[in-house]
């Protein structure tokens, strides 16, 4: 017999001698491992969170030195942003707030392209006139314009800063026309970069019609209306000397509407409604921030550091202060809403043609440069 066999006979023998209060009881390992994951789950659980409170630390530490947004209120419910430093004294008190007019002004959500949704801008002005270390406001403006009433409520917003002695400045950066221009003029002062395109003093809305497209194919519109001029817009056939009438007097509306804000805002230049109506200024056209400044619509040619000068001038600041931008509070709601599915929109783009001309809805009135 070999060696190995007499050791394996030698095993069962002594395991067979074992008392049986000695012999493992069966499902006992399981048991064990068990426990084992039991505590080792607890130890995790442990440790993550020490590690989430040590991050949170880190991240508040480091917001003082390293620019990242800094908490300033411990209320997410009733700030909806929070700040973070551009430049200046991080332990001053007073603050200039940053709030940046970029691209279309709508009053809409839009994923796919870059449009300045004019409610979270108004939510932004909101909170800054709540604030009561915020001195000063620069209006960031980069916009060709966009919706009437979208444009209509900043420009309400910023009057409200005014009204609780907050500064505006306004500067205009690539474009502030139109809308654009309709809401700088709340402001204290505006600057212009001397290469901006602002002006664009008038009011327009556009439609198609397609009646002969409609006669090549062999298709006509079918319509039941409750009005002669519910379907004023429409397409498919010819305007009536009494629609195009009333969509020039709607239009005339708005126009007088705008002329009026420009004429208070500009009231320190001699700039009035007569001058407006009667002169370039408010034929529609474009103009370079060059000749905006001769004619009066803006009050300085400057750069962003130029804007930040006059802010903490008018307020008052004398150098003590910290430039702030305001950033989204995202919550959990908001990460699942994030995560829906791409919305069925069919998107046409012309070469030549900037992509958010396709947000230009036909009917609506806009504040825009035509052509643009």
């Amino acid at each position: 017999m070999s060696e190995n066999s007499n050791i394996g006979q030698t095993l069962d023998e002594n395991l067979q001698h074992t008392p049986l209060s000695q012999q493992p009881e069966p499902g006992k390992s399981r048991k064990g491992c068990l426990v084992l994951g039991i505590v080792l789950s607890i130890f995790l659980l442990v440790a993550g969170s020490i590690a989430a409170v040590f991050a949170i630390g880190f991240y508040i530490a480091g917001s003082l030195f390293s620019g990242v947004p800094e908490m300033t209120s411990f209320e997410p419910v009733r700030n909806k942003f929070v700040e973070e430093m551009v430049e200046g004294n991080y332990f001053a008190s007073k603050k200039i707030v940053i709030i940046d007019v970029k691209g279309i002004i709508l009053n809409a959500d839009e994923t796919f392209y870059q449009i300045a949704n004019s409610t979270k801008i108004c939510e932004q002005l909101e909170q800054a006139r709540k604030d009561s270390r915020v001195k000063a406001v620069i209006l960031r403006l980069d916009t060709p314009g966009g919706e009437v009433t979208a444009a209509d409520m900043i420009h309400h917003k910023v009057m409200q800063l005014r009204d609780n002695e907050i500064k505006v400045v306004s500067y205009m950066e690539s474009m502030a026309a139109s809308g654009g221009y309709y809401i700088a003029v709340a402001s204290d002062y505006i600057i212009a970069h001397r290469l901006t395109t602002t002006g664009s003093i008038g009011v327009i809305i556009e439609t198609m019609n397609y009646q002969k497209l409609f006669n090549k194919i062999g298709v006509q519109s079918e319509v039941y209306k409750s009005g002669v001029m519910k379907d004023m817009l429409s397409g498919a056939r010819e305007r009536t000397d009494a629609e195009k009438q009333l969509a020039q007097d709607l239009i005339m509306e708005i126009y007088n509407e705008f002329a009026n804000i420009v004429a208070e805002g500009r009231k320190a230049k001699n700039i009035t409604v007569e001058k407006i109506k009667t002169t370039e200024i408010g034929d529609g056209r474009i103009f370079s921030g060059m000749k905006a400044k001769e004619l009066g619509l803006v009050d300085e040619l400057g750069f962003f550091e130029d804007a930040v000068s006059k802010a903490n001038e008018l307020a008052g600041l004398e150098g003590d202060f910290k430039v702030v931008t305001y950033k989204r509070v995202f919550t959990l709601a908001d990460i699942f809403m994030g995560a829906k599915g791409p919305e069925n929109k069919v998107r046409v783009e012309m070469p030549g043609m900037k992509s958010w001309t396709n947000l230009v809805e036909p009917g609506k009135v806009y504040l825009l440069p035509s052509g643009f």
